[in-house]
């Protein structure tokens, strides 16, 4: 049975070898063999585990499913305790980041607001590690069957991306989130898509003109206006507006609103014109329309 005294005389050895710790492996299975024991001999684990992880690559596996079992332990204290510890692990190995990032999505549906702010601190750290392997692993779960999990993975791109330093993504990085973004509008709910197109807008990349027409192609895509509208679906409206709402503050004179204009004014005003009594338009509905054609002159 492994004990708390067992344990600091295992972290003795390894501590006295310096730099030859590696050479004590049974020290080092023994002290990942304490996230079975009890509260005390758990919460040393995950401290001395990461203490020691870059003696041990050949152990890297074991070592990271095993802070994996503390992250879902009944007793707060123990997961908090291992969700602080994991980013530590990937500043020995960055090729790390996915995998634990990944495990990280799916603790953001917890319901103690302390412990989902360390899960929010330590993906934000990992992202200054490896930006690339953050995103993978969130997208990973954003494209998987949870939506709970899908849902919290966008919002915590929508929140913490945009309060990154410039330098955190580069090119590689900022390119993947485009892509795998572009990838998750090709099925999303109305409050999905505004969350998403808020994540490329705080995409360097696409503060650019190149980028601003990117977005807006991105938009246009959305809109499906190759499609005919029909005034009476609900559902084909609200998404032209919505599209025209984010379509708006990217025109500029480089960026042109011409494809959005000629869609409004040519097949949705005489529609809207004939079904406004058949579909009982709004005033408010009328006038939502009527602003954005306003705005896509300007």
């Amino acid at each position: 049975m492994v004990t708390v005294e067992e344990l600091y005389q295992k972290f003795g050895v390894l501590a006295d070898a310096k730099d030859k710790a590696g050479e004590h492996e049974a020290e080092f299975l023994y002290i990942i063999s304490a996230v079975k024991g009890g509260p005390g001999e758990k919460r040393l684990a995950s401290q001395f585990v990461t203490r020691f992880f870059k003696y041990f690559p050949k152990l890297a596996y074991q070592a990271i499913n095993a802070l994996f079992d503390l992250c879902e332990d009944d007793d707060i204290n123990i997961r908090k305790q291992a969700i602080k510890d994991l980013p530590s692990l990937c500043k020995v190995d960055k090729d790390h980041v996915p995998k634990i990032a990944e495990a990280l999505t799916q603790l953001l549906q917890c319901e103690d607001q302390n412990e989902l702010s360390l899960i929010h601190s330590s993906l934000s750290q990992l992202l200054t590690i490896n930006a690339k392997g953050v995103l993978h692993g969130l997208f990973t779960q954003i494209n998987g069957e949870d939506d709970g999990v899908r849902e919290k993975a966008i919002k915590f791109l929508f929140v913490n991306l945009r309060k990154l330093p410039d330098e955190t993504l580069n090119k590689e990085a900022q390119d993947y989130l485009v892509d795998e973004c572009k990838k998750v509008l090709h099925d999303v709910t109305k409050e999905e898509f505004i969350f998403i197109m808020e994540i490329l807008k705080s995409v360097p990349s696409m503060n650019t003109v190149i980028g601003r027409q990117q977005l807006l192609e991105i938009v246009t895509e959305q809109a499906e206006l190759d499609q005919a509208f029909e005034a009476s679906d609900t559902d084909i409206v609200d998404r032209l507006l919505s599209c025209a709402k984010q379509a708006v503050p990217l025109f500029s004179k480089n960026v042109h609103s011409k494809v959005f204009l000629s869609y409004i004014l040519q097949s949705c005003a005489a529609r809207i014109g004939s079904n406004v009594s058949a579909r009982g338009w709004s005033g408010c509905e009328i006038g939502h329309v009527k602003t954005v054609s306003r705005d896509l002159r300007t």
